[in-house]
């Protein structure tokens, strides 16, 4: 159990170094491109790296989390395993009580860091937030007066 508690922290601290890489590369390389409306593209060149950043985000914590699952299938097969192995060799109840107990105490240990490596892992990272593109108006001195023509009764 001491080995998963080490790769817990390995694969924190990952997470974070690739989440510190990924933020200052893009702030680097952020150039504003001329447009129409400078301020929506800026936006969207932002929204998009953004974007990239979160997908790549969301990548490494489902590989970490995959990992983390991995080892602990290994961890329950290992701990199955070897009580089938005592059980063969056993001969009396209470040695097959207590080979039986101390599996059940190996795979709720392996339960037990699994849970605390996931949780290590943080909250799942937000999504950016799309910017919504401006709307230009017409001007109100510009827009004909119509006169409304009565409808008819019957």
């Amino acid at each position: 159990m001491h080995h998963l508690g080490m790769r817990t922290r390995g694969t924190a601290l990952l997470v974070i170094s690739l989440t510190l890489l990924f933020s200052t590369s893009q702030s680097a390389s952020a150039e504003p491109t001329p447009s129409p409306s400078p301020d929506y593209q800026m936006l969207m060149n932002q929204y998009k790296m953004d974007l990239d950043l979160f997908r790549n985000l969301v990548v490494v914590r489902e590989k970490a989390r995959k990992q983390i699952n991995r080892t602990f299938m290994l961890a329950v097969e290992t701990a199955h395993r070897d009580a089938r192995t005592a059980l063969k060799l056993a001969k009396t109840a209470s040695a097959k009580n207590e080979i039986l107990s101390k599996e059940k105490i190996a795979v709720t240990t392996a339960s037990v860091a699994r849970d605390v490596a996931i949780t290590a892992l943080g909250a799942l990272p937000t999504p950016p937030v799309k910017p919504i593109k401006p709307v230009e108006m017409a001007p109100l001195n510009k827009m004909k007066d119509k006169k409304s023509s009565p409808s008819p009764t019957r």
